[in-house]
């Protein structure tokens, strides 16, 4: 039995990420620098919040699409989901124009700065028309570091527990 699926043809996605921020060069050549799939954020002190709070984080989403046999326009559309299912920002949407020999293709920057209020997963759809390419995901982890304040005794400070294990 023989499936057809969409896009058997092209165009295709060759490169999907989430990166610091993607250098275009004079000649055209990019580069993604700093990959990345986690942001951490630490909360440290005598009681720090048991929740997150929000706060901006700047960031670049990198697709590259290559045309194979494709020819025409594309409409490109990305969602940014949050962890709870809601809309993060409004869709991006733009026009992607394939032509040429079918190792052509083009390239997608979206610099965005987001406003992240919770831990979990982030999802980035990447949608060519109707069709779901891929989502790329970006964890968002919150560390409670709780310190202790000690009295002016002079004496060391507690030792460490090591971690249990299970």
């Amino acid at each position: 039995m023989t499936t057809s699926t969409p896009f058997e043809q092209g165009p295709y996605l060759s490169a999907a990420l989430l990166c610091e921020k993607v250098l275009i060069e004079q000649d055209g050549v990019k580069s993604a620098i700093r990959i990345i799939d986690r942001v951490t954020r630490t909360a440290v002190g005598p009681s720090p919040p048991e929740e997150m709070a929000p706060f901006e984080h700047e960031i670049a989403l990198f697709v590259r699409l290559k045309s194979g046999w494709a020819r025409g326009s594309y409409p490109l559309r990305i969602r940014f989901v949050k962890p709870d299912s809601e809309s993060l920002l409004p869709p991006f949407q733009s026009t992607i124009p394939l032509e040429g020999e079918e190792d052509r293709g083009a390239d997608v920057v979206v610099n965005m700065k987001l406003r992240l209020d919770m831990p979990g997963i982030y999802w980035f759809h990447v949608e060519l028309g109707d069709i779901r390419l891929t989502q790329v995901p970006l964890r968002v982890i919150y560390i409670r570091q709780v310190t202790q304040t000690h009295g002016g005794g002079g004496g060391s400070p507690p030792a460490l527990e090591p971690p249990t294990g299970p």
